[in-house]
């Protein structure tokens, strides 16, 4: 009876040590340990190095590890994580463990207006003008003589005439395939023209003036370049441990 009454006693201490846990509360800043993944079980970001270093947890492509694991800091009520993810961390305590699904609209929403939508298809003249300024964006040349040899699109080009502030190129090319670290070029060429389809690599990462992308291949004749978030639009799933609290001041 008095083991009984000793382990009843113990279990009574326990559960009231667990209830005196400090609690998260708006103001407070907390320091904790997640795992993030996706719907499909990939790990797409953690600061826990067994996870990260683990090579029978499968990664998302875009995964980066850390030389150096450490809790993260922020302050409840600051913006400075995503919505989703605060509210999770909100009442938990120290020590305390948490899964939580973050649907997107308290993530990374997804923005159509961060889309490009373009032809996959072009036909190009053999022979056809350009401007100093894009021939110098392209080529990385600021003078221009006529018989040059220059790279232009996917193959080479003549400079064939120079007129005031552009020049005229004839390109140098014949029917075939070019690939590239973005996807390949089917070239035919006709009489007077180029017919070329490009077939962007899926999910390839590009860098334009709108900023870093992703390739969507649409149909036959479209691409989307998409620049949201590579978590935009997508479910978190995380997994959340508030290591330390440090109550906000009085």
């Amino acid at each position: 009876m008095k083991k009984v009454l000793f382990i009843l006693a113990i279990v009574i201490l326990i559960a009231g040590c667990a209830s005196n846990g400090v609690v998260v509360e708006e103001g407070d800043t907390v320091f904790v340990y997640y795992t993030g993944k996706l719907e499909n079980g990939k790990v797409f970001d953690t600061n826990i190095q067994d996870v990260a270093e683990s090579p029978v947890i499968e990664k998302t492509d875009t995964f980066n590890s850390r030389s150096v694991y450490t809790p993260l800091k922020f302050t409840i009520g600051a913006d400075e994580v995503i919505e989703g993810f605060e509210e999770t961390v909100i009442g938990m305590k120290e020590g305390e463990t948490r899964e939580a699904s973050i649907p997107p609209e308290k993530g990374y929403e997804w923005n159509k207006n961060l889309t490009q939508i373009a032809p996959r298809i072009a036909v190009i003249d053999k022979v056809e003008s350009v401007t100093f300024n894009d021939l110098t964006e392209a080529t990385g040349l600021t003078e221009f003589v006529v018989g040059t040899i220059v790279p232009w699109r996917e193959w080479k080009a003549e400079i064939i005439a120079v007129n005031g502030g552009s020049v005229v190129l004839k390109s140098i090319v014949n029917t075939s395939t070019v690939n590239s670290e973005i996807g390949s070029f089917d070239i035919v060429v006709e009489t007077g023209t180029i017919i070329e389809t490009f077939t962007p690599k899926e999910g390839v990462e590009i860098q334009s003036h709108s900023g870093s992308g992703r390739f969507i291949i649409i149909n036959d004749t479209h691409f989307l370049m998409d620049f949201n978030p590579p978590l935009a639009g997508k479910t978190l799933i995380f997994e959340i441990t508030v290591d330390a609290v440090e109550k906000a001041a009085a």
